[in-house]
């Protein structure tokens, strides 16, 4: 869930239309600089990188202070069973598909559990009980992967960081990145058009085409509801893309059943950008 904030109300977009959203600009990504995603796979794992997250978001929440939890306050418990069940529903659909999901869902854990400047969720690993379900994620993901690579008929048997090949000159190793690193570039598009602000102003690595050169995507935004982006990696000079939100008068809930009766009776209302 994300919590936006708007004068005072919340606006409450789910994870899933979050990443539909991703998906939408992932399809017009293309100019002279970068090359469109011709993968349908890919475009799939990228609409489904959070499709594990109706798990939580159908019955959303609270965080500590009483506030609807948002996504990057996600507690491990919560963090770990939606990003396993991402990974799991989008390899039902498709194994590329599954197997970006995964690697998205081991970087999110490895982000969280260690030092890094982004924002998002963050484990504490100095309890035993959460280095233990980090671990048997992560084994659990790699073994996801490779069950995926061997239905792929891409190689088990080379060096990989995080999911990926390192120095390679293999197609399809090269092309995994390189959606790999538009998904997450897609995904924190979204996220600066959707949450309260935009977590970071520079997005990178992206990779201008399998094989290609990276750029850093900066993003910056000029109103409440658009986006600066620079280098432009779609083909159109303009995107008008929506998602949709449920708003909540801003404040905390004491109760948590009162909170998801009120969410749940909250009409779904379109959001532009």
């Amino acid at each position: 869930m994300i919590r936006r904030r708007v004068g005072n109300e919340f606006w409450l977009i789910t994870q899933h239309d979050h990443a539909l959203l991703s998906g939408a600009l992932a399809r017009d990504v293309g100019n002279k600089l970068f090359d469109p995603i011709e993968s349908a796979e890919a475009i799939l794992g990228i609409e489904l990188h959070d499709c594990g997250w109706p798990l939580h978001d159908e019955r959303p929440t609270l965080n500590e202070a009483g506030l609807p939890l948002d996504v990057f306050e996600s507690p491990r418990a919560i963090a770990l069973e939606v990003w396993q069940a991402s990974a799991e529903r989008a390899a039902e659909r498709d194994a590329y598909a599954g197997l970006l999901v995964s690697l998205h869902a081991l970087s999110l854990s490895v982000n969280a559990s260690t030092p890094t400047p982004q924002k998002h969720e963050k484990f504490d690993l100095s309890e035993a009980k959460t280095r233990f379900e980090v671990n048997r994620f992560q084994h659990n993901q790699i073994e996801l992967q490779e069950r995926l690579r061997r239905k792929l008929s891409m190689a088990t048997d080379v060096p990989l960081r995080h999911g990926l090949a390192g120095e390679t000159r293999d197609p399809r190793e090269l092309a995994l990145h390189h959606h790999f690193r538009l998904l997450q570039g897609m995904d924190q598009i979204s996220l600066a058009l959707c949450c309260t602000q935009p977590p970071a102003n520079e997005i990178r690595p992206v990779f201008t085409r399998s094989g290609g050169k990276q750029v850093t995507l900066r993003v910056r935004r000029a109103a409440p509801t658009e986006l600066l982006i620079s280098p432009w990696p779609f083909g159109p000079d303009q995107l008008e893309v929506s998602t949709s939100f449920r708003r909540l008068v801003e404040g905390s809930y004491e109760d948590l059943e009162s909170f998801q009766r009120l969410y749940s009776n909250a009409k779904d209302e379109p959001l532009t950008f």
